[in-house]
C-alpha cells in the first residue's frame, strides 16, 4: 500500500506549478489527485489510507457519480441574494431608491434571465438605453451602483466568474440643462409662513419652526426624543432619523449637536409639556418629541400637507418642498454672515465643500472681505512691503 504526497521540488513532482500531488499505488491500481493546499492534500491522503486499511478499495478507485447540477440562479435570484446580504447596511432612503431601481429598470430587463448568461454586451446595451432616458446624475450613479452590486455579490458567491457590469465605467458628465438652484424663502416670506403655521397648524408649528430655525432634516426632526432636547443650553442632539416609520441613524451615520435660537427653544419648552400631557392620558411617558396621533413616530405626509396649506394661505404658490426649509435655513444664515463652516456643521454635511457647492453663491462678499483684510495687513504703518529684512546686530 502506498499513499504519498509530492510537494513542489520533490522527486516525482512534474514541476512548473505550486500544487501538491497525492499519488496512490495499491495492488496495481494507481490514482492521482491534485490539491492547492497541504491541508487538503494531507486530509485526503489520511482518508485514503484509512479506507484501504478497511478494505474499501473500490470506494477509493471508483469515480463517484457526478453530483446533480444545481440550477443556475436568475438575475432576480441574484438580486434577492444581494439585497439580503448587502442591503442590511443600506439606510432607509437608500433602500427605497434601490428597490425602485430594481423594480423599474433591472428586473423587467434581466429578471428572468440566467445570471450567468448576461454578458458585458448585454449590460452595455442596457446602459446605453439608460443614458438616453434623461435621468439626473444622481439617478445614474444609483443605477450603476445597483447593477454592479448585484453582480459583485454573484461573483463573491461563485455564481459567475466575472462582473459584466464592469462595462459600465467612465464619468457620467453633467446634464445638458439648466442647473437648478436650491429653493428657499426670503425672510419676509418665512416670517409670514411661520405666523400662518402658528395660527392654522398649532400641532405642526413647533416642528416647522424647528426645521426652519435649525436646518435639520425632516427625518432627523421626527427622530428627536424628548431627552434629546437640552432646553437650558438650547441644543438638540441628533442621534437618529425616521423615514417611513423606520428608525435609523442620521444620514451621515454620525450623531451631532445643533443649536436652536431662544425663541424656538421657548416654543419647544411649551410643546414638551403638551407632549407629556398627551402621553400621560395614554398612560405612558413621552418618548418622541413630535409624536404621531397615537404616540408613535410621526408620518411626514401630514407635516408636508400642513406646510402647503400655510404657504397657500400667505400667497406663496410656487413649488416649495418641506426639505426646502433646510435650504431656507442655510441661505438666510449665510446672507446674515454666518460662516460656511458653521452652517455646514449645523446641516450635518460630510464636507464644507458640499455646503459651498450648494450655497456658496449666496456669500459673494466673502472673498472681498478676505481681500480687504489683506489690504489692512499690507498697508499697516511701518510695514516694509519689499522684503523681510533681518536686523543687523548692534
Amino acid at each position: 500500500m502506498g499513499v504519498k504526497i509530492q510537494r513542489p521540488g520533490e522527486p516525482g513532482h512534474p514541476g512548473g506549478n505550486r500544487r501538491l500531488y497525492v499519488r496512490v499505488n495499491y495492488q496495481g491500481h494507481r490514482l492521482t489527485r491534485v490539491f492547492n493546499s497541504f491541508k487538503g492534500a494531507e486530509g485526503y491522503a489520511s482518508q485514503v489510507e484509512a479506507m484501504l486499511k478497511l478494505g474499501k478499495v473500490d470506494d477509493v478507485f471508483t469515480d463517484p457519480a457526478p453530483a446533480a447540477a444545481l440550477p443556475v440562479p436568475t438575475f432576480k435570484d441574484a438580486a434577492e441574494r444581494w439585497w439580503a446580504v448587502d442591503g442590511i447596511a443600506f439606510k432607509g432612503g437608500t433602500l427605497d431608491t434601490y428597490r425602485n431601481i430594481l423594480e423599474k429598470h433591472l428586473l423587467p430587463t434581466f429578471g428572468t434571465r440566467s445570471v450567468a448568461s448576461i454578458t458585458r454586451a448585454d449590460v452595455e446595451a442596457w446602459w446605453a438605453g439608460i443614458l438616453t432616458g434623461g435621468f439626473s446624475r444622481d439617478r445614474l450613479c444609483n443605477l450603476r451602483a445597483v447593477i454592479k452590486g448585484v453582480f459583485k455579490r454573484a461573483v463573491a458567491t461563485g455564481v459567475v466568474q466575472s462582473n459584466p457590469a464592469d462595462a459600465v465605467i467612465g464619468r457620467l458628465g453633467r446634464p445638458d440643462r439648466e442647473v437648478r438652484q436650491a429653493e428657499w424663502l426670503t425672510e419676509p416670506e418665512l416670517t409670514k409662513s411661520l405666523a400662518a403655521a402658528k395660527e392654522r397648524e398649532p400641532r405642526y408649528y413647533p416642528l416647522l419652526l424647528t426645521l426652519a430655525s435649525t436646518g435639520i432634516r425632516l427625518g432627523e426632526s421626527l427622530g428627536l426624543q424628548v431627552g434629546d432636547v437640552d432646553l437650558g443650553r438650547g441644543r438638540l442632539s441628533i442621534r437618529r432619523s425616521v423615514r417611513k416609520g423606520r428608525v435609523g441613524s442620521p444620514k451621515s451615520g454620525k450623531p451631532r449637536t445643533v443649536d436652536a435660537p431662544p425663541s424656538a427653544v421657548a416654543v419647544l419648552r411649551d410643546w414638551i409639556d403638551i407632549a407629556r400631557a398627551e402621553a400621560a392620558v395614554r398612560g405612558k411617558e413621552a418618548t418622541w418629541m413630535f409624536p404621531g396621533v397615537k404616540g408613535g413616530t410621526q408620518d411626514g405626509r401630514q407635516v408636508r400637507a400642513a406646510l402647503r396649506g400655510c404657504l397657500k394661505a400667505v400667497g406663496i404658490l410656487r413649488h416649495f418642498r418641506l426639505h426646502d426649509l433646510r435650504h431656507t435655513y442655510a441661505s438666510l444664515a449665510i446672507q446674515r454672515g454666518v460662516p460656511l463652516l458653521i452652517v455646514s456643521r449645523q446641516l450635518g454635511h460630510g464636507s464644507v465643500a458640499i455646503t459651498d457647492r450648494v450655497y456658496g453663491h449666496l456669500a459673494p462678499e466673502a472673498t472681498r472681505q478676505a481681500a480687504l483684510a489683506w489690504e489692512a495687513i499690507l498697508t499697516e504703518p511701518g510695514r516694509n512691503l519689499g522684503a523681510t529684512q533681518t536686523p543687523e546686530p548692534a
